[in-house]
């Protein structure tokens, strides 16, 4: 089995506490839903003050990612957008354990909290095309596989402020079809994550997600509080960058850009030795304990 660069600090006599979640990544073409899922099972160069003690794949879709890291992301390119498919049954179901030290004395607690998670990353084209067709199989197909999931992460490119009308249609649909068929008897939790938070405009509000959903995607910001208040769900905010940056008194992205558009940021990882994604672990923690974790949204 594969395994993280990041070495256990974690012994024998430390107890665990458990929580689960099943997750799915929606988001469109271009969010980087795929490259956050890399990131994350790969956890490359982990600062050693971090709570996050351990990241490990526990299936062979799990493993599949740490290979897209070292095979694609660490050499420079590309992973290939997840090809939309018309048997639900065949969408990889990542599987991962995150292990981390609990919040309230992580320094110094003998308990550590595992965090075991299922899930899937849907195509971008669930979100900008099956969603709106309004009878189709294959919309009732991913929505009875959405159905059963704890959380859901809305992924967006934080550069794509002027599609927000439309990821809000789809934003609408999205919410109104988990309502109408949802047997779930907990409140069912939605991260927005803005992604590509690397880039110098975002990141320097990395540490005000909320605020920098509602200033960046007005329209969303309200289709989700709206959702909130009536009391179905719960919804929360973050920033991550799958790249990092690099530097210390002046901050730049480690990334390459090949592609700006209204479509959203196309990058690759720039310096594969000095590769710190940011933000990763914490919108996961909130869907499977419905807390957040301050120490991880510095992470």
């Amino acid at each position: 089995m594969f395994k993280s660069l990041l070495k256990p600090r974690i012994n024998q006599n430390l107890k665990a506490e458990n929580h689960s979640g099943v997750l799915r990544v929606i988001g469109d073409r271009a969010a980087g839903k795929t490259t956050y899922m890399a990131a994350l099972a790969r956890w490359p160069n982990a600062n050693f003050s971090s709570p996050v003690e351990l990241v490990t794949p526990a299936n062979k879709d799990g493993e599949y990612l740490i290979k897209q890291a070292q095979n694609l992301i660490e050499q420079g390119l590309q992973i290939d957008q997840t090809r939309l498919v018309n048997d639900v049954l065949e969408i990889k179901d990542y599987s991962l354990r995150l292990v981390l030290k609990k919040e309230d004395n992580f320094r110094f607690s003998n308990t550590v909290l595992n965090l075991d998670i299922n899930c899937k990353d849907y195509s971008g084209e669930f979100f900008s095309d099956v969603l709106h067709q309004t009878d189709s199989q294959l919309l009732r197909d991913y929505l009875n596989d959405c159905f059963p999931a704890t959380g859901i992460m809305l992924m967006i490119d934080g550069t794509t402020h002027r599609k927000d009308g439309e990821y809000a249609r789809g934003v609408d649909k999205l919410l109104v079809a988990l309502a109408g068929g949802d047997g779930l008897s907990q409140k069912r939790r939605i991260a927005l994550v803005l992604t590509k938070c690397e880039l110098a405009d975002l990141w320097v509000n990395r540490h005000r997600p909320k605020f920098l959903a509602a200033a960046r995607f007005p329209t969303i910001f309200k289709r989700l509080e709206s959702w909130q208040d009536l009391g179905v769900g719960t919804v929360e905010y973050f920033t991550t960058s799958a790249f990092g940056v690099t530097g210390n008194k002046y901050s730049k992205p480690n990334s390459q850009q090949i592609y700006r558009g209204r479509g959203g940021v196309a990058s690759v990882l720039e310096d594969a030795k000095r590769w710190r994604p940011f933000g990763l672990v914490s919108p996961i923690y909130w869907i499977c304990t419905g807390k957040r974790y301050l120490q991880l949204d510095q992470d």
